[in-house]
């Protein structure tokens, strides 16, 4: 990965019509990646680590299709450093 893209978790939720993106911590991409197969089949929620610094929840019974990605800008990715203001914590 280049310095210039990141990570992103890509969720389509069930009754959804665009994807929602999530900027995820590197150490949470390499491991999320070998997870997700699990978490999508077990339905289970979990709470992430972002890039940010922070956390969001995801409860993968409600995930329709997801899958990590590489994405060069982030403007629109929840949890990204460089989106400045997003949900309040």
């Amino acid at each position: 990965m280049t310095n210039n893209t990141r990570q992103n978790l890509v969720l389509h939720l069930s009754g959804a019509a665009q994807p929602l993106h999530v900027a995820l911590d590197p150490a949470e991409a390499d491991a999320l990646v070998e997870q997700l197969p699990e978490f999508m089949a077990a339905g289970s929620a979990r709470t992430l680590k972002t890039a940010d610094g922070g956390r969001f929840s995801v409860n993968f019974a409600h995930v329709a299709t997801a899958h990590v990605e590489n994405s060069r800008g982030d403007a629109n990715a929840y949890g990204a450093p460089s989106r400045g203001a997003g949900f309040v914590r």
